[in-house]
């Protein structure tokens, strides 16, 4: 019983239709036995009151006053007869629809015998009846007569029938009342309160914040009112300060950004420095070699060439350092279009076969089937030649590339047969200017750039060893939907 109203109904209304049902029978029998002896002492006022016109018309010998003595009987509705016995039992007189008969007469001489009034209920001529005896004295001193007033038991039932039914019919509409107000009560009392209450709260959920419960009364539901204000008003202190920890926070991140930006800057312009360093070192060494050179006039130009030879090769790594640092700062592309990977794959890897046959390098590559994923597929091509330009340049003999499908994910594997990367290395790998080569033979940057155009593609890159080759593998992954 979830409704509030059934639930009165079953805790109080039947709990009090109960407690009425019970006073009601209480009460009622209580007024039955009161009504039974009202009817049945007007019966013996009744014959109390016949007694003594009776007896003067016995003692007179005077027929017509016990006719009229009896006759009294018959004009009182609530009388059924009346009957007078002798001292043998025999009848004297009846009045009314009373007619005694031998059981009855046997049943008077008795009682003339015992002498005392008496009220009992039986049969009389066949009926159910209530019957009063009251002894008569003719002679003085001495019991002569008998006279029997009778009234019907059905009359006396019929009138507390009645009054059963109106008492049941008095606590129906009691009841009825009863559940009427109940509900009225709980309507007015309780229902429009828990309505304003529910409206109250239906407008916090929509979005008004600043709404507050109205309820005033009954005073339970105004407490509840209260408690609800009072938590509402809570969850607003708390989001204000969660709101104002959170503005603290973006605070503190990005004074860590712009100062973390300022300590990669700092790293970054003195990786630069560095590398730019040591090419226009070698070129300023060379300038001024050759300037002597000139000065003494040496014909032999073999040292010249080789001086400029080698400053060509400074000017070409600058060169290098300078486009891969322009690749790493340009910014992220806009709408990408579907790219077949493998055949993206397959022109990076005919891009460094060159510089694999020259190495003697084995170069696997068995293009799959096309994989369409969104990008840009220049950036894509060059992150993939800077991983298979490295793994060749790290191998021993073999290379293999690998192209496939892994859920909603596609995938590109480099493999290598090189020495590896050691585990605290491979957490540095794609920082700048982290490279594993013989100074002077590379920037740094590549594995960075990789990581930035896979970063910008929504895809992401590892570094792990080969478990077939035994070098380094490392493996992209790009959404096939998505991407910046």
């Amino acid at each position: 019983m979830k409704s509030l109203r059934k639930q009165l109904i079953a805790y109080v209304l039947v709990p009090v239709a109960a407690l009425t049902a019970l006073i009601f029978w209480t009460t009622f029998v209580s007024v039955e036995s009161l009504l039974e002896n009202r009817l049945e002492k007007e019966i013996e006022l009744v014959a109390r009151s016949l007694r003594m016109p009776v007896e003067g018309a016995l003692r007179d010998g005077d027929p017509e006053r016990l006719r009229d003595a009896l006759g009294a009987v018959s004009e009182i509705g609530r009388v059924y007869g009346a009957a007078i016995y002798d001292a043998e039992g025999r009848r004297i007189a009846v009045a009314g629809d009373a007619m005694p008969g031998r059981a009855e007469q046997i049943q008077a001489a008795e009682l003339v015998a015992v002498g005392e009034e008496l009220g009992q209920y039986e049969e009389f001529a066949g009926r159910a009846v209530y019957s009063y005896f009251v002894p008569l004295s003719v002679s003085f001193g001495r019991i002569d007569a008998l006279l029997q007033v009778v009234r019907e038991e059905s009359d006396i039932r019929l009138r507390m029938d009645r009054t059963r039914w109106l008492g049941l019919a008095a606590m129906v509409i009691g009841l009825g009342l009863i559940l009427a107000v109940l509900l009225v009560g709980h309507q007015v009392a309780l229902m429009r309160p828990v309505r304003l209450l529910l409206g109250d709260m239906r407008r916090v959920e929509q979005g008004d914040r600043n709404r507050r419960a109205q309820v005033r009364s009954p005073l339970e539901l105004a407490q509840l009112a209260a408690g609800l204000n009072h938590m509402l008003d809570a969850l607003d202190r708390a989001e204000a300060e969660v709101a104002q920890r959170r503005e603290m926070e973006l605070g503190l991140n990005e004074r860590m950004r712009r100062h973390e930006s300022q300590a990669a800057l700092g790293r970054f312009s003195a990786g630069v420095a560095h590398e730019l360093g040591a090419p226009l070192t070698v070129i300023q060494t060379d300038a001024h070699r050759l300037e002597q050179l000139m000065d003494k006039d040496v014909t032999d130009n073999q040292e010249g060439r080789r001086r400029l030879r080698r400053i060509g090769e400074q000017l070409s790594r600058t060169r290098q350092l300078v486009d891969q640092l322009m690749s790493l700062v340009r910014e992220a592309p806009g709408q990408f279009e579907p790219l077949d990977l493998s055949a993206v794959v397959a022109r990076a890897v005919e891009g460094a076969r060159p510089e694999a046959e020259s190495r003697d390098i084995a170069l696997e590559y068995d293009p799959p089937a096309a994989l369409f994923v969104p990008g840009l597929a220049v950036r894509i091509e060059h992150a993939v030649l800077n991983l298979v330009r490295n793994a060749v340049q790290a191998a021993n003999n073999r290379v293999r590339v690998q192209v496939g499908r892994r859920g909603d994910s596609v995938f590109v594997t480099v493999e290598d047969d090189g020495p590896g990367l050691e585990p605290e290395r491979r957490e540095t790998a794609f920082e700048p200017f982290r490279s594993e080569r013989n100074s002077g033979r590379g920037t740094g940057l590549g594995l960075t750039i990789v990581r930035t155009v896979i970063e910008v593609h929504g895809g992401e890159i590892a570094v792990a060893s080969s478990a077939d080759l035994g070098g380094c593998r490392f493996e992209i992954q790009l959404p096939i939907e998505g991407g910046a």
